[in-house]
């Protein structure tokens, strides 16, 4: 799998984003994997640089806009709760500056969480540098009005040119940008019709196009192991080899950190309780019985082996007793 992620969408993470930063970790650590190839570009390095400041104030603007010392009418000042509120109100303040003090030496010295991870993706990963050749082959092609680019930025097409010379033949480029110019002007989820076309003239291969990383990852979470994670990975298979009922009721507190498990995790846990009598003798103890149930059912329409299915039964079976019970 091959992606791209546009500046707009690691700029959100300085702003009031619905994504999170775990996504993005997810996507990269996938790409460290071999799970999915990333391609980065020294245009969107630059850019992110650039911007990254002005979204910052921007966000912090909007958060000073919110007032925490709310106006008292004078007849609330003989009740009890008066005080009580004006003391959290109080404390609400002192909090919100200290917190402001930790964010401005945090982002002077680059050490927001979000830095820290985006920094380290920079470091980590390859970049395609912007040639004089490239610089004027954009130019010309905004120049006759062709997308990506708008008001005659040039960065959304060096970024596109860069992704037409890089990704290998015949495969399916998955662009997340909240950029107008990749989008359909008549299906807002769809590729840009020149883009899509001009992909699979030169590429031969398929233009997917998403608004936001959340989007993204989840339609291709299952698709892809984005959700790798070393030790997790571990632990799944340590369920296999556990040699006895305490280990595995250990193995499986452990996995319960984890909220979310991909429909290749689960089957791996599934095979070991079917492989191994240490752990599938115990699938209706209560703990064993609480996880599997929890990580069974968002999968349970794509459980196709028969062991499978009968294990997915039997955990129904036992947490429908435990309703009854609390009933």
């Amino acid at each position: 799998m091959h992606v791209f992620i546009d500046t707009n969408i690691l700029l959100s993470f300085y702003h009031y984003a619905k994504d999170e930063l775990d996504a993005l970790n997810d996507v990269f650590a996938s790409h460290e994997h071999g799970s999915a190839t990333v391609h980065l570009t020294q245009q969107v390095k630059d850019e992110f640089t650039r911007n990254r400041e002005g979204k910052i104030k921007d966000a912090l603007n909007t958060f000073n806009t919110h007032n925490l010392t709310p106006k008292f009418p004078s007849f609330m000042k003989g009740y009890e709760e008066y005080g009580q509120l004006a003391e959290l109100t109080k404390h609400a303040r002192e909090k919100k500056a200290e917190l402001i003090e930790k964010l401005n030496a945090d982002i002077s010295e680059y050490n927001l969480v979000a830095d820290r991870l985006i920094q380290e993706i920079f470091e980590n990963s390859e970049r395609y540098e912007t040639t004089k050749r490239l610089y004027y082959k954009a130019a010309r092609r905004v120049g006759v009005g062709n997308p990506p680019g708008k008001n005659k930025s040039l960065g959304d097409a060096i970024n596109w040119l860069l992704l037409l010379e890089s990704v290998p033949e015949n495969k399916t480029i998955h662009v997340i940008s909240r950029d107008g110019d990749f989008f359909s002007a008549l299906r807002e989820d769809a590729p840009h019709s020149f883009l899509t076309k001009e992909w699979s003239e030169v590429n031969g291969g398929e233009l997917r196009v998403y608004r936001s990383l959340s989007v993204f990852m989840k339609e291709h979470f299952d698709g892809v192991a984005f959700s790798f994670d070393d030790e997790k990975q571990q632990l799944i298979e340590a369920l296999a080899d556990s040699g006895s009922f305490a280990a595995t009721h250990s193995l499986v507190a452990s996995l319960e950190k984890y909220g979310y498990f991909s429909l290749k995790e689960v089957k791996a846990i599934l095979d070991a309780a079917t492989e191994n009598n240490q752990f599938g003798w115990i699938t209706t103890d209560y703990d064993v019985c609480k996880f599997l149930h929890r990580i069974m059912l968002p999968h349970s329409a794509s459980l196709t082996k028969k062991d499978h299915k009968e294990i997915f039964s039997q955990v129904i079976q036992q947490t429908s007793g435990w309703e009854a019970d609390d009933a």
